[in-house]
């Protein structure tokens, strides 16, 4: 189970790896867009909020942030079972895993 609410640093699985260094930077450089779009985002937009999970469990898992790509399938179920309060539990959730997400 993942404990999405704590307050360590989230680090790549990959982070040692020095030549997938400069895409992981990449990714999380684009973490704040992704930010922006999810605060932004309300629980009616449903089909919009799933794509980007969906969007985000793929990239998420392949620059190795696992937990990110976990908590974005999670939203991704919200999503499909178009619950509300749900969406923005995960909402909440995932952000703040966010936030921690450093190189």
């Amino acid at each position: 189970m993942i404990n999405a609410l704590e307050n360590t640093p989230v680090r790549s699985s990959f982070c040692d790896d020095e030549d997938f260094l400069e895409l992981i930077e990449m990714f999380v450089d684009g973490i704040e867009e992704k930010k922006v779009i999810l605060r932004a985002a309300s629980a009616d937009q449903v089909e919009e909020l799933k794509v980007l999970a969906h969007q985000m469990k793929g990239a998420s898992a392949g620059y190795g942030f696992e937990e990110l790509s976990q908590l974005a399938a999670d939203l991704e179920i919200a999503c499909k079972a178009e619950d509300q309060a749900e969406i923005e539990r995960k909402k909440e959730i995932i952000l703040n895993h966010m936030d921690r997400i450093v190189l």
